[in-house]
């Protein structure tokens, strides 16, 4: 009876020194962002090469399915082991087994999320490595932003087909848009090397209405490799969340930097609806920046937003009204306490950091000061 103690004792030891080593790999990298680079850009595409490969054969979401799936099987197990605990001559010796399968699986979990994704959150941050112009901006370059924006919101809108409601729809089908996240990332790699990375296709999630209730958009799912994506989302929102999520299939982890990927990669898309969706999620941004510090600036600007923009700004806020509650809340505070825990002391305000970011691009590459 001993021997089976010291067993899984050294197991249970084991798993959990290897898995709590694992998880503060990424801040030993934090000191070495030059090796996180290499890391990034040279071995985790070698190392999630194959897991992308075999994932990708599958058209759908296999994290949705390995969501469902272990949520059943976790329940099952659960009553199975509590019956076992009950019915055993050796309740100790159950309750060790059922230790040392949670430490190796904790292992597991901990090794592959931080070569697949923890150690990325350490990278060079992308305006640094965009050579991006971060100097302080005054509210007069955030509208002279907001007004570049607003232009080209109204340039690329009227072009846009229409539902019987006035709101703008994609100008293909889903299955094409959902390929067209690695194209539209391939075309911005050509102008920003460090957005490129393997051609992978975002994966839509069947159980996407009830998943908007977590108020999520899209996941990346390290363990896969996968980027999935809410398609129950108005046609406004899905072109820059696929592209955001296949940046992170791309090494880019942290979410500002992710963001200003996905706007990159849509504004450089060959489609007017990818576009579209660029600009005009960098004015809600921008615009509201601007507000706060200049609102008569902000009212100015407005002017040049079409109606048809208006519709799909009020869909979209109409869309989300509906999940707003509890769920939603809790799936924030998950996620905020989830960035904070992966160096991005912002929690989930660093999504907004995206402002800063494109106005930094807009000087830098736009108008070239």
């Amino acid at each position: 009876m001993k021997k089976i103690y010291c067993k899984e004792w050294f197991i249970i030891l084991i798993a959990l020194t290897v898995g709590i080593l694992f998880l503060f790999v990424p801040r030993i990298f934090t000191n070495y962002p030059g090796l996180s680079e290499k890391y990034a850009t040279k071995v985790f595409p070698v190392l999630s090469r194959p897991v992308t490969f075999i994932t990708s054969l599958c058209p759908l979401s296999l994290t949705e399915i390995f969501v469902v799936f272990t949520c059943l099987t976790a329940l099952f197990w659960l009553i199975l082991v509590i019956l076992r605990f009950r019915h055993s001559d050796d309740r100790k010796r159950t309750a060790f087994r059922f230790l040392s399968v949670l430490t190796v699986l904790f292992a597991v979990l901990s090794a592959s999320f931080t070569l697949m994704l923890g150690i990325q959150y350490t990278r060079i941050p992308l305006e640094t490595s965009l050579h991006l112009n971060a100097s302080q901006k005054s509210p007069e370059d955030l509208k002279e932003v907001a007004l570049w924006l607003a232009e080209n919101i109204q340039r690329t809108r009227e072009i846009l087909p229409e539902d019987e409601n006035g709101c703008m729809v994609l100008t293909t089908s889903l299955a094409e848009t959902l390929d067209e996240g690695s194209a539209s990332m391939d075309a911005a790699a050509v102008l920003f090397p460090e957005l490129s990375g393997p051609d992978l296709r975002a994966k839509p999630v069947v159980l996407s209405h009830y998943w908007s209730y977590t108020g999520i958009t899209g996941m990346y799912f390290p363990f896969f490799g996968e980027a999935n994506v809410n398609t129950d989302i108005p046609a406004s929102q899905l072109p820059i969340t696929i592209c955001h999520e296949i940046s992170h299939t791309r090494g880019i982890a942290r979410e500002q930097d992710a963001n200003l990927a996905g706007f990159l990669a849509c504004l450089n898309s060959s489609r007017i609806d990818f576009q579209y969706c660029a600009y005009q999620y960098a004015y809600l941004y921008c615009c509201n920046d601007l507000y706060k510090q200049d609102p008569d600036a902000y009212m100015e600007v407005s002017e040049w937003i079409p109606e048809g923009t208006w519709r799909d700004w009020q869909q979209a806020s109409e869309y989300w009204k509906q999940f707003e509650g509890p769920v939603q809340e809790t799936s924030t505070a998950v996620n905020d306490t989830y960035l904070e825990a992966n160096q991005q002391a912002e929690g989930v305000l660093s999504y907004d950091r995206v402002t800063d970011l494109i106005i930094d691009y807009y000087f830098t590459y736009v108008k070239g000061q």
